[in-house]
């Protein structure tokens, strides 16, 4: 991408608002009334160059890279700066990881260094029992996990306040979506081509590594028939299974349930969640001695594919030359590059620490806390006008707005992880394969202190320097990293009705979380708690219908948008444009504003491969379909552009959707 033509576009931002500037270019002359999202961002997506190493391009990647580097040059400095420091400092340990990790001979001698034993338990197995025990040691002092064994510690969906265990689903490799569409059979071929070189270089001959290949894509192939779609599994009715010990034993009749709970030490649980019913069954039913074998070269390939990435040269090359295919790149980052982003992603409350040090505002904290108190006025609002809601109800959503917690910028309190992950230098036994492994028990030695305790709701999940924003139903919050608050998304420099659109509207899009197709099924105190009458449900399931079927109108490469995948934030972008608009009222030129900054805070650009792994797998529209298919169901964008019944944006009134009008 051309970095320095982006920099000119974010200080030439205002003009591309408020006059849509047009160039020769990819789509010269759209009106905003035919395609408001090439309207907006024509001139910008003609000068985006996908380099060979990039699948995809938006602003939430754009600022990613930008902090990333950031980071790399704090990477570099240390890595020469030839200092010794305090053990257990983040500087130690960045320096000493990213010794560890660009250290070529020291992982080719590692190979899978502390991880062969437990490799060794899985392939030595001689029966069920012995499989399942290996596997059980492997989640249970690692969290690897492959069929059967997998678990997390989370909160109870019906009681937020406490933690449980939730046995998780199988490793379903490239995804059920991938591996039950029409449309990715190609890429299901090509990814088994990837699992037979991957077994050739664990050392299996061509003709085994074939078979094991062709017994793992039967196995995947039953086991992905009965797992849950994407979209199922935010449907807490669907995944909040409640079992105890001695259901789950009759759900695993071909396993010692006891004693695999014991070795994953989470035995004695009043209960236990399985989020996938039919997909246990399925494995229990896969789970007998004439299937050993496909069984262990199902979960060998697992553990490969999982470490690959911090393996020798050869595992990194395979699993990087699939990755890159899957999602048309065609050019490697480099070493260096691969090297300092494995050194951020297992330090990355450390570089946390250091991008508040640097980064963070707290002027512009403020501003937008400010913005945020307005905007949780506008839902109020919008919740008390809709007539279809009784008043009880209106006053429970309001009440779950009201005791929304906000969390703006980094946690007060920096998680435990951090301090409990320590880096064993190269000089001391030290590799990136036993660093890893260190990772991987610091959070399952977490979680399983957090179990019979009691929830802190101050805790963040989602680090300082991450471009990015979620609500959380469990907690009834929304947070907001420190490093989403900039350019473009939010400006000092810009008008107001520009940042409601930028960051105003990311906000208003996560508070509509709350009551999507998935939030609205959870309390002001993030319980699984149904709190509407029968007939509001009806006509909730009625208005989220019509979402559905409206975003299957739209297409891209000739693919229909999946509109009961994406339900959930479709629903949180028409709920996030129709608060914003309430708020910025009946001022055109103010809306222009906010309608050309959301637009162009969506501008991206991607691989045909990486769209189509979008639209199979992605719960989000693709950018292009967010911006028109929005604005299109927006009565006062009619009015703003003058849009006719013959113009491309044109929805007749009775089509236009929204759950939150």
């Amino acid at each position: 991408m051309k970095k320095k033509l982006l920099a000119w576009f974010l200080v030439g931002l205002s003009a591309v608002q408020l006059t849509g500037c047009k160039t020769a270019g990819r789509s010269a002359g759209v009106r905003a009334q035919d395609d408001y999202y090439e309207y907006i961002n024509e001139e910008l997506l003609d000068e985006i160059e996908l380099e060979a190493t990039d699948a995809h391009w938006d602003w939430f990647g754009e600022l990613s890279a930008l902090t990333s580097e950031e980071m790399d040059g704090i990477i570099k400095e240390l890595s020469k700066d030839g200092a010794a420091y305090e053990r257990g400092s983040s500087e130690q340990k960045i320096k000493d990881l990213y010794e560890c990790v660009s250290d070529t001979q020291n992982r080719e001698q590692t190979g899978l260094g502390p991880l062969k034993p437990h490799m060794d338990s899985i392939r030595n197995a001689q029966n069920i029992e012995e499989y399942v025990d290996a596997l059980a040691r492997l989640s249970g002092e690692f969290g690897f996990s492959s069929l059967v064994g997998g678990y997390s510690i989370m909160q109870d969906k019906a009681d937020s306040g406490r933690y449980t265990v939730y046995m998780t689903y199988a490793d379903t490799l490239i995804g059920k979506e991938y591996v039950t569409g029409k449309d990715t059979q190609e890429y299901v071929a090509m990814y088994f081509d990837y699992v037979k070189a991957m077994l050739g270089e664990f050392g299996m001959t061509e003709e085994e590594a074939q078979n094991s290949a062709d017994s793992i894509e039967i196995l995947l192939r039953d086991i992905c028939d009965s797992t849950l779609n994407t979209e199922q599994l935010y449907d807490p009715s669907v995944v909040y299974n409640v079992y105890t010990a001695e259901e789950l034993q009759q759900l695993y009749s071909n396993v010692d349930v006891e004693q695999m709970l014991k070795t994953l030490r989470i035995d004695g649980q009043d209960q236990y969640v399985v989020m996938d019913v039919e997909q246990a069954k399925k494995i229990n039913a896969l789970l007998v001695e004439e299937n050993l074998q496909a069984l262990k070269d199902y979960s060998t390939f697992v553990m490969l594919n999982d470490t690959a990435k911090y393996g020798n040269e050869a595992f990194f090359r395979l699993y990087e030359k699939m990755e890159n295919a899957l999602y048309g790149i065609t050019e490697s980052w480099g070493d260096e590059k691969n090297w300092m982003q494995l050194t951020q992603e297992l330090l990355p409350w450390d570089f946390g620490v250091m991008y508040v040090e640097e980064h963070f505002s707290q002027e512009d904290k403020e501003d937008v806390e400010k913005m945020i108190a307005r905007i949780l006025e506008g839902y109020e609002e919008i919740i008390r006008r809709q007539d279809w809601m009784s008043e009880a109800t209106r006053e429970k959503a309001i009440c779950k707005l009201e005791t929304m917690q906000v969390k703006i910028g980094y946690p007060d309190q920096w998680p435990e992880e951090k301090d409990m992950m320590q880096v064993t230098p190269v000089s001391e036994g030290g590799s990136l394969m036993s660093n890893l492994l260190t990772s991987m028990n610091v959070s399952i030695e977490h979680s399983l202190h957090q179990l019979g305790g009691k929830v802190d709701r101050s805790n963040w999940d989602i680090t300082p320097q991450t471009i990015n924003a979620y609500y959380d139903p469990q907690n009834n919050e929304i947070v907001f990293p420190a490093a989403i608050l900039q350019a473009p998304f939010y400006d000092r420099g810009n008008s107001e009705a520009a940042n409601l659109g930028g960051i105003g509207y990311v906000i208003a899009h996560e508070i509509s979380h709350a009551f999507d197709s998935s939030g609205a099924l959870y309390d002001e105190y993030g319980n699984y708690n149904v709190w509407w009458t029968e007939e509001e449900m009806e006509e909730y399931q009625t208005l989220s219908q019509s979402i559905a079927e409206y975003y299957h109108n739209y297409e891209i490469m000739g693919v229909e948008v999946n509109g009961e995948l994406t339900l959930g934030e479709n629903i949180a972008d028409l709920g996030a444009l129709t608060c914003i608009v309430s708020i910025v009222g009946d001022d055109k030129e103010a809306l222009k504003d906010a309608f050309s900054q959301m637009a162009y805070n969506w501008a991206s650009e991607d691989t045909s491969e990486y769209m189509l792994y979008l639209l199979s797998t992605d719960t989000h529209s693709p950018n292009k379909v967010r911006v028109n298919a929005v604005l299109s169901s927006c009565d006062e964008f009619y009015d703003v552009y003058k849009v006719k019944e013959t113009d491309g944006m044109y929805v007749a009134p009775e089509e236009r959707v929204g759950i939150w009008k």
